[in-house]
């Protein structure tokens, strides 16, 4: 936090030649920030439907069916 405070922050821009005025400054800004756009969306969870082991077929009161499927999604 103190190297921070020690060294000022060094400008993005930095203007070589002229004497833009501030609204000048203020346009260049807002048109370089509209170019970057909004940051991309996450990408969506994966669906749980489909999987290869929700495909076996035991009987709904098989101890095997309930092991197996809990034990299958807690690898994924």
């Amino acid at each position: 936090m103190t190297d921070q405070l020690q060294h000022p922050h060094e400008p993005h821009i930095e203007i070589l030649k002229g004497h833009p005025s501030d609204q000048e400054l203020a346009a260049l800004i807002a048109v370089l920030g509209s170019i970057s756009g909004p940051p991309p969306p996450p990408a969506p969870e994966p669906a749980r439907w489909g999987l290869p082991v929700d495909k076996l077929r035991y009987p709904v009161f098989s101890w095997q069916r309930i092991t197996l499927q809990e034990l299958t999604h807690m690898r994924r």
